[in-house]
């Protein structure tokens, strides 16, 4: 299958876009393209936009300098992946053309067609990609926010997060508990939770066999549900409790400080949430 895209496409559609006239914003002659978002599909778009129409300008806003990819990252979290191998900077797209922005933004004027950054910049463009990535519903559960990250955290951004979860882990007990809460959902990859169970199972195996992990989810299923429950079984029998719906896996409040999980029946004291 090849893209619909080409570069007639690309120039095209800015062609399309219509002229401005506010006074004191220059437009670059072959169009100008704004990408938000530095991961995999502002990446791509950008890259792909110039090497369609190397005339182009195309400029990618991000918010940090380097991007650290989430798939893979759980193989730091059973400790035998670095994050630095997860961690890629921006220099490939620079050395392509790419203008590579470091900010946050934070309104866009469709009319003005331009975007407004959070140090107050101002951009203007012909055309807007936006692709900024998950976000998280914060405050669905009693005692979670985002303040509270530093102490349980969700590690589904890779990252300080992915780092700070192996740390835990590495500190914890043998014999202790690790208690998995499961997104709701919509979830990017669903196999993710299954994958991350799997490889802290393969750690506590090796460094802390007493260990135990309980994994609360509110759904009735999980993806890839017979295939993990049958390597669990072979591999870490005993290990893993898996709570489904139907089985007290829904979680009404965690508190942060004891790292108490509470169900309609139960409350399940952890060593790392």
């Amino acid at each position: 299958m090849t893209s619909g895209w080409t570069r007639r496409t690309v120039l095209g559609l800015i062609a399309a876009a219509p002229a401005l006239t506010l006074p004191g914003i220059a437009r670059a002659k072959g169009g100008r393209v704004v990408v938000v978002g530095g991961g995999f599909g502002g990446s791509a778009a950008a890259r792909r936009i110039k090497q369609l129409a190397p005339e182009v300008e195309v400029t990618l806003i991000t918010r940090d300098t380097s991007f650290v990819c989430c798939p893979g990252s759980n193989t730091v979290i059973g400790g035998f992946g670095r994050i630095e191998d997860q961690t890629v900077g921006y220099g490939a797209l620079a050395r392509d053309g790419v203008t590579i922005v470091t900010g946050r933004a934070e309104a866009v004027d469709t009319d003005a067609r331009n975007l407004r950054l959070a140090d107050g910049s101002i951009l203007p463009y012909d055309k807007l990609v936006l692709s900024p990535g998950i976000g998280f519903f914060w405050n669905e559960v009693e005692g979670v926010s985002a303040a509270t990250a530093g102490r349980i955290p969700h590690a589904w951004q890779a990252g300080e997060q992915t780092v700070l979860l192996r740390r835990q882990l590495e500190a914890m007990p043998d014999g202790g508990v690790f208690a998995l809460v499961a997104p709701v959902g919509p979830l990017r990859c669903p196999p993710a939770v299954g994958e991350r169970v799997s490889l802290a199972a393969h750690y506590f195996k090796t460094a802390k066999p007493k260990s135990k992990i309980i994994v609360f989810d509110a759904k009735s299923k999980f993806s890839l549900q017979p295939l993990f429950e049958e390597a669990w079984a072979a591999l870490y029998p005993g290990m893993i409790e898996y709570r489904l719906a139907e089985s007290d896996g829904i979680v009404r409040a965690i508190d942060p400080e004891t790292r108490t999980v509470s169900t309609d029946f139960d409350d399940v004291s952890a060593d790392v949430v």
